[in-house]
């Protein structure tokens, strides 16, 4: 039900007011996408009863400028949150930049305001390596595309064409240390351990583990149907007999999703798990790395691996394949 917020204008949503009013006997009703354009809208039409067309346009620009001065980027980046970020597939890790993005000094500056140094000065802020720099780039210049093609703002974006981006970085090869694994089995506990068990001994994303339902899951053939990946075709992978020990320690049901965990209380046990065996460099995506490696060490070959790993292709599956050389030496004899 539509609510009265101020006199001619109606609350209707999270992104949606409608201006309903009568000017020279004609009766207004419109709906726009905030506050603001409401304001413009039924403002300017008032003064239209009253002024010139010349003074009527002067004071819609100059109502529309203070409109826009308002307008921070952190309420462009909550906007953004709730409109565009939902429909992404890694939904989770954009929710957690764009907590981080909006606790910066970029975030209080108007968003029509902000400059390549801005852009620049946020970076430093955000630190950690070129590539994490560089994904927290793309998030505010994808902000700002988003600000003119779709919200029609009348903004410049401040990172595309104007700042270098970061380079990608030297891909990871962190694999696991001698004792590592032990001391992880050690620290973690339920979901979370059959979760990183699983993530070594399948080398799935994080996000199709999240994805793993038990209707989709068959037991005697030790395989799973992953139906959201992260190149959106689906799949099937298989499960290693410990991979399915970890599966049946949960409870093992018909339907519906096999994890209760939440992702971020993922996180905070990953976080706290390497803290404790002192592997602070141990990001949860190199499990994926170590994966794919053990599968080849295993005697798999190539194409064999592709199909249980989904990467698209041999080129990015070498990235994250990285053998003991130790264990190549003793094939060799």
């Amino acid at each position: 039900m539509a609510k009265r917020i101020e006199k001619g204008i109606y609350q209707e949503g999270p992104y949606s007011f409608r201006v309903r009013m009568m000017v020279q006997g004609h009766k207004l009703d419109k709906t726009l996408d905030s506050l603001s354009e409401a304001r413009i809208y039924r403002d300017s039409h008032k003064l239209s009863q009253s002024l010139d067309v010349h003074e009527t346009a002067i004071l819609k620009a100059r109502i529309q400028k203070q409109s826009i001065k308002s307008f921070t980027v952190d309420d462009a980046l909550d906007r953004y949150l709730k409109e565009i970020t939902p429909a992404k597939k890694g939904a989770s890790t954009e929710e957690f930049r764009i907590g981080k993005a909006r606790r910066t000094a970029l975030s209080k500056k108007p968003f029509h305001g902000v400059t390549p140094d801005d852009a620049l000065a946020f970076l430093d802020e955000i630190g950690g390596s070129e590539n994490n720099q560089r994904k927290y780039a793309s998030l505010i210049s994808h902000l700002y595309r988003v600000a003119i093609r779709k919200w029609r703002l009348p903004v410049t974006n401040p990172v595309s064409g104007q700042i270098d981006l970061p380079s990608n970085g030297k891909p990871r090869e962190r694999r696991l240390h001698e004792g590592e694994y032990e001391a992880l089995m050690k620290t973690l506990m339920g979901e979370s351990k059959a979760f990183v068990i699983i993530a070594i001994e399948t080398a799935m994303r994080r996000s199709e583990i999240f994805g793993l339902r038990w209707e989709n899951i068959n037991k005697k053939a030790c395989s799973a149907i992953l139906r959201d990946t992260k190149n959106g075709e689906s799949r099937t992978t298989l499960f290693s007999s410990v991979a399915m020990r970890a599966l049946e320690g949960l409870g093992w049901k018909k339907k519906g999703e096999v994890w209760s965990i939440t992702e971020s209380q993922l996180r905070r046990d990953w976080e706290a798990a390497r803290a404790d065996i002192g592997a602070a460099d141990l990001h949860f995506h190199d499990l994926r790395h170590e994966g794919t490696s053990r599968l080849f060490e295993k005697g798999l070959n190539v194409f064999e691996v592709q199909s249980i790993t989904g990467h698209k292709t041999l080129s990015e599956l070498r990235k994250y394949t990285h053998l003991n050389p130790t264990d190549i030496a003793k094939k060799l004899g």
